[in-house]
């Protein structure tokens, strides 16, 4: 796939300069030939264990970024293998973060930095949609049942892959012509078409929302790509399953409660305040964090606002980052149940959410998730507070990390360039990034696999060694 994206921002950069084109097509025909001969050569196992997959799509995500990070040092776009590093983690994670100019790069790198948030928010929808809950997260909530005679989004993995996709490319194509028709030209469009239905963030330059038009395009969108993919299905194909997508209720209500806030905490509000404060508060949920600056003064408590909406996230089911919305309800519902357990010891208490069951498994599945997620969060600030950054910086710059949104925000609301940052501080967020794009679990999983696989490494050659030397003895 990063071969395919190599290839072809190679032959997008023959409409500007064309200065990196031949790089491009050189690394990414020879990226595409390896991942042919490999996955022609290469048998997987006859038994697939569900940890297998999981930390098979870790190790993926990883060797994109590796891949990527590679494309920005041949062509001299990052001078520093650090830099290069954190440039594609931002990207592959959809983490609206950069240390690059894009106005200093042609166009077959601003396609790849784009693209690659493109790739990443489709792998984040086939881990929140095929891969979780077909291996083990959440699986009664998956939207494959067929009673009630309409059409399930993802009744096995071929399909629900494919009817991923075919909402994914067309919604892409959809915002890229509405960009258009709101005055930007085709290539920018496309770059802010792939980088708002992937919730990325990534921008050709600082004024790039200076329209009305142009934010009020960003908004849907964003909306757009916060929204379950199982919720626009059914808005697609009709029947009575979209009875059951509760979640869209407090998506949405988010949205009204935090710019309803930001209105009464801001001063000198007119209509074009609210919405460029609508346009912060959609960047938020729905952990795209394209740039906008806040009209006015704002209270202290405004970018706290903020912080909370990113830490919340978006729909479940979305590219979106965050704990999203779905698991808050069930920790809500969860919490009532205990509460209600402590009156009523021997009652039969389910949660149920969409008129659907949780088991069990999941509830423990998601406070643990909780729990995993807000360790992340302070492992990863205590880390960059070490490495620099004061202690309100490096909170919000590990909230945003792990839920893969931006921009980070001072205290005062202004925003933050991540290139000011120590070297060592940017590196401490890229684990925090990676763990958020894989929803804390699948990259929990994996590193625990790898743990125990160099345990079992390490005995293994510690009994031969002791086997060897007791022989000789």
């Amino acid at each position: 796939m990063v071969g395919g994206l190599a290839v072809c921002s190679g032959l997008i950069d023959l409409i500007g300069t064309g200065s990196d084109s031949m790089t491009l097509l050189v690394s990414g025909s020879g990226m595409g030939l390896l991942g042919a001969l490999l996955f022609r050569r290469v048998a997987g196992p006859v038994n697939v264990r569900p940890a297998d997959i999981i930390a098979a799509t870790t190790l993926a995500v990883t060797l994109g970024i590796l891949l990527v990070s590679g494309l920005y040092l041949v062509t001299g776009a990052a001078q520093q293998p650090d830099d290069a590093l954190f440039e594609a983690t931002t990207g592959i994670t959809t983490t609206a973060m950069s240390v690059l100019d894009p106005t200093g790069l042609g166009h077959g790198l601003r396609f790849i930095r784009a693209g690659s948030q493109w790739l990443g928010g489709f792998t984040a929808l086939l881990v929140g949609i095929v891969i979780l809950p077909f291996f083990g997260f959440g699986r009664e909530f998956a939207d494959r049942s067929r009673s009630g005679g309409y059409r399930p989004l993802a009744p096995d993995e071929v399909s629900a892959t494919r009817n991923i996709a075919r909402l994914y490319v067309p919604g892409t194509g959809l915002i890229w012509a509405a960009y258009m028709l709101a005055g930007k030209s085709p290539f920018d469009s496309l770059l802010l078409a792939m980088s708002t239905v992937s919730t990325g963030g990534f921008t050709n330059s600082p004024d790039e929302f200076a329209d009305p038009s142009v934010q009020w395009v960003a908004i849907a969108g964003m909306l757009l790509a916060g929204s379950s993919m199982v919720t626009l299905w059914h808005v697609i194909v009709g029947g009575r399953g979209l009875q059951r997508q509760t979640g869209l209720a407090p998506y949405l209500g988010l949205h009204v409660a935090g710019v309803l806030l930001l209105v009464l905490w801001s001063t000198g509000v007119d209509i074009a305040a609210v919405r460029r404060l609508l346009f912060v508060v959609a960047a938020s949920v729905s952990t795209t964090g394209f740039p906008m600056d806040v009209p006015g003064e704002w209270a202290t408590a405004a970018p706290v606002l903020l912080l909370l909406l990113v830490s919340v996230g978006a729909m479940s089911g979305s590219p979106s980052g965050g704990l999203q919305v779905r698991q808050h309800r069930i920790l809500m519902r969860l919490a009532l149940r205990e509460m209600a357990r402590q009156l009523h010891p021997r009652a039969v208490l389910k949660v149920r959410l969409a008129g659907r069951v949780a088991g069990e498994d999941t509830l423990r599945q998601i406070v643990i998730l909780q729990f995993l997620f807000v360790a992340v969060i302070f492992s990863t600030a205590f880390l960059v507070a070490v490495f620099g950054l004061d202690l309100a910086d490096s909170l919000s710059a590990a909230v945003h990390a792990t839920a893969t949104a931006g921009p980070v925000r001072g205290i005062d609301g202004a925003m933050l360039d991540p290139a000011d940052w120590p070297r060592t501080a940017r590196l401490a967020l890229l684990p925090a990034m990676v763990f958020g794009r894989l929803s804390i679990y699948p990259a929990v999983v994996a590193v625990a696999a790898l743990l125990k696989l160099l345990r079992d490494r390490i005995r293994l050659r510690r009994r031969y060694m002791a086997r060897k030397y007791g022989a000789d003895l």
